[in-house]
This record gives structure tokens, C-alpha cells and sequence, in this order.
């Protein structure tokens, strides 16, 4: 096997010379310094991550704690009425996966230039606050953020089965609180919590705002107010993000019932799991 030639005494002396007075340099000393921080932030930087909606955000957070996540919609904002910012549309263009649910941000100008992202819920609107329809997603969103995290595939496999089983928890526990409705039914202001009623068997008799969006008409509180009268047991579902006004006029006009008002998105900051949780503890007992 072929070797490299040792260096005799001199050329050690002079090579050992050398670099000392390398070292000595400031300049090299500092250009040194920015090659070595460049090679530690490579090592160590997060993949950017950016998610349409907060309960999206609270979901890449539940597979991997240490994602780098950045949600465009802010606290208070309207997902129905909201437009982009030139610099959210340049943060969209420098992420590494957008995270999307099309069936509600389809109507966002500008979601076509990410360079890679992940469609969750293309046809099902509110679909995160289904705990069944959460843990059908959650492998192919865990596989996306290994691929984009490849020193955390370990760590996102094990979260990955924890959320399994917090997603069937949850869906125990959605069935036995919602289970006492299944003959008095609701009457909804906005159709969020919808297909999770449908898909506990409680009846939705009337939505406000069939359309997610916009005003209520006269004669939709006339039809909700005679259906009010026959289910006269039924519960006044509100949401947080939308006046809730056609559902105190129900209740003024009534059966006086007081309204239960449901948050559909939390904030970015909110665990998937502690969204849940809140709207579980509205429900009245």
C-alpha cells in the first residue's frame, strides 16, 4: 500500500512556523471564525416550515417540537377574507414544505410558488377537528417532515405514534360528550363544526351562514326560528371568530337557551391537542 512520504525535520519545522503565524493573524483568525460558524449553523438549522392555518401548525408541532413553524394567519384574522403579504409571499417562497388545507385557503392568491408542500385536506373543509380525519393525515405528514428533517426521523416516528393514540383518545372522548345531543340537535352560526357533528350522529336542524361566510337573511332566522320551535331542546352553536348575533336573536326569540361559543382555529401558538381539548370543555354537562 502506498504511503505519503513523511516530512523530514526541516519541513516539519517550517509547516509548525507557519500555521502559527496563520493563527496570529487577525484576519485569518477571523475568516477561520465565519468558516467554522457557517459549518455549525449548517449542521444545526431547522428546515423552514410554513402552515396556512394554526391548527396546521399545531399539528407539524405535535410530530416534531423542534420544527421551525411560521403560520400566515394572524391572531384575530378572518381565513375567509385574508390576503397575503408581499412578505408572507416571499416567506412562502423560501420555505422548505407549506403545509396547506386547499378546501379553506384554496381562495389565497399565491399558494402555487412554494417549491414543495403538502395539501392535507383538498376536499373537506374544518376537517383538523376531526380526530379521525387527523390521524388519517398524520403518517404522510410525518414522512414529509423526515424527509425535510433527516436527523429527526427517529424522533418524528415515536411522535408520530403517540399522536396515533391521542387522536383515538380524543375521538373517545368527542363520541361520549357529544353523545347526549343526538336527539336534541344544533343550530349553527357558521358550518365549522359541521362535518363533526355529521360524523357523531348529532343533527344539525339550521346554518346561519350555510356559505361560511357573509350575512344572515331575514327569512334564514324566520326558517331557524320554526325549527327552533320544534326542537325547542336544540343547542346554540356559536363560534369565537364570527358574530354570533342571528344565534342571540334565536335564543332572545326562543327557546332562551344561552349560546355555546366553539373556537375552530385557536392561534398559532395552540397545541392541535389543547384546541381540542377547549372546545371539549365548552360543552355544557
Amino acid at each position: 500500500m502506498n504511503t505519503a512520504p513523511a516530512l523530514g525535520p526541516a519541513a516539519a519545522y517550517y509547516c509548525k512556523r507557519i500555521t502559527c503565524y496563520l493563527l496570529q493573524d487577525k484576519y485569518f483568525y477571523h475568516l477561520l471564525s465565519c468558516f467554522i460558524g457557517l459549518f455549525l449553523y449548517a449542521a444545526t438549522a431547522h428546515a423552514v416550515i410554513v402552515t396556512t392555518l394554526p391548527p396546521l401548525a399545531g399539528l407539524v408541532s405535535m410530530l416534531d417540537t423542534k420544527a421551525d413553524v411560521y403560520c400566515l394567519l394572524p391572531p384575530g384574522a378572518d381565513p375567509h377574507e385574508f390576503q397575503l403579504t408581499p412578505k408572507q409571499v416571499q416567506k412562502i417562497k423560501q420555505a422548505d414544505l407549506l403545509i396547506r388545507a386547499s378546501r379553506d385557503d384554496g381562495h389565497w392568491p399565491g399558494m402555487n410558488i412554494a417549491a414543495q408542500q403538502l395539501d392535507l385536506w383538498p376536499k373537506k373543509d374544518h376537517a383538523w377537528l376531526l380526530p379521525s380525519e387527523v390521524r388519517r393525515v398524520l403518517p404522510a405528514l410525518a414522512k414529509k417532515l423526515q424527509h425535510i428533517a433527516p436527523q429527526r426521523q427517529q424522533l418524528i416516528a415515536q411522535s408520530l405514534q403517540r399522536a396515533l393514540r391521542t387522536c383515538d383518545k380524543l375521538e373517545l372522548a368527542w363520541k361520549q360528550a357529544l353523545a347526549p345531543f343526538h336527539q336534541r340537535g344544533i343550530i349553527m352560526q357558521h358550518p365549522a363544526f359541521r362535518r363533526l357533528c355529521k360524523h357523531f350522529g348529532v343533527p344539525v336542524w339550521a346554518v346561519l351562514e350555510p356559505r361560511h361566510h357573509g350575512g344572515i337573511r331575514p327569512r334564514q332566522l324566520e326558517h331557524a326560528l320554526s325549527l327552533l320551535h320544534i326542537h325547542s331542546d336544540a343547542v346554540l352553536w356559536g363560534n369565537v371568530h364570527h358574530s354570533n348575533k342571528g344565534l342571540a336573536w334565536l335564543s332572545s326569540h326562543g327557546n332562551g337557551k344561552h349560546v355555546i361559543r366553539f373556537d375552530a382555529l385557536g392561534s398559532c401558538g395552540t397545541a392541535w391537542t389543547q384546541l381540542m381539548h377547549l372546545n371539549l370543555k365548552r360543552i355544557p354537562t
